[in-house]
C-alpha cells in the first residue's frame, strides 16, 4: 500500500538500506565482486542526486563482528558499489555501517551499538552530517527493522518488496496492526517521494 500525494515535497535526505534494496540480497557479502544492483536502483539514486536530495547508505554489517569480513574488505565492497553507481551517473553522499553484533567472534565488535538498526543511530548521524531535520527525511529498506529505525526518529519509512521485503511486510503489518508504506522497489520508492519520472 502506498500513500501518494498530488504534489510530493522532496525529502530533506534519504537513508538507504543496502542489501535487498540497493543491491540484491546475497546473505553475508564478503566478495567485492559478488553483488549486483537491484534493477533500476542506480537510476533511482541518480534521480535523488539530480533533485538535490542527499543520500546516505545505512547498513548493518554484522559480518565484521562475526569475523567473516574486516573493515578494509567492507571498504572494498563499498568502493566497487560506488564505482558501479558512478558509471550510471549516480553517487552516495555518505556511507554509514554498523559492524557490531551481540553474536560476535571479534571481541571489540560485540558491544551494544545504537547504530544497529532497528535503533536509529545511523539515521540520526546521517541527518547530523547533512544538517537536516530527520523528521523531514525518508528511509527506504527491505526489512521491518529499516521501518522501525525510521519510525524511531520520525523519518518517513518505506518498505520495498525486493530482498526480504515480501516476508518483512507481513511482520510489519502484524506489528503495526495495519499496512506499512510498501512499494515494489527502490525506483518505485523514489517515484513516491519525488513524483513519477517524466
Amino acid at each position: 500500500m502506498t500513500d501518494p500525494v498530488d504534489d510530493p515535497q522532496p525529502p530533506s535526505a534519504v537513508f538507504l538500506d543496502r542489501d535487498g534494496t540497493l543491491i540484491t540480497e546475497t546473505g553475508y557479502l564478503t566478495d567485492p565482486e559478488g553483488w549486483q544492483f537491484v534493477p533500476g536502483a542506480p537510476a533511482a539514486v541518480a534521480r535523488l542526486n539530480r533533485a538535490g536530495v542527499p543520500v546516505a547508505l545505512v547498513t548493518n554489517q554484522s559480518a565484521i563482528a562475526r569475523g567473516m569480513l574486516d573493515e578494509s574488505g567492507l571498504a572494498a565492497i563499498h568502493g566497487r558499489i560506488s564505482e558501479g553507481l558512478a558509471a550510471e551517473g549516480a553517487h552516495l553522499d555518505e556511507i554509514l555501517y554498523c559492524p557490531f553484533h551481540p553474536d560476535h567472534e571479534v571481541e571489540r565488535f560485540g558491544a551494544f551499538a545504537s547504530w544497529r538498526k532497528p535503533l536509529p543511530g545511523m539515521l540520526l548521524e546521517a541527518a547530523r552530517r547533512f544538517s537536516v531535520d530527520v523528521a523531514t527525511a525518508a528511509t527506504i529498506g527491505d526489512s521491518d527493522r529499516d521501518l522501525r529505525a525510521g519510525e524511531a526518529c520520525g523519518a518517513r519509512a518505506i518498505l520495498v518488496r525486493t530482498g526480504k521485503g515480501e516476508a518483512e511486510q507481513r511482520l510489519a503489518r502484524a506489528r503495526l496492526q495495519g499496512e506499512p508504506t510498501v512499494v515494489a522497489d527502490l525506483a518505485a520508492a523514489v517515484d513516491l517521494l519525488l513524483g513519477p519520472a517524466t
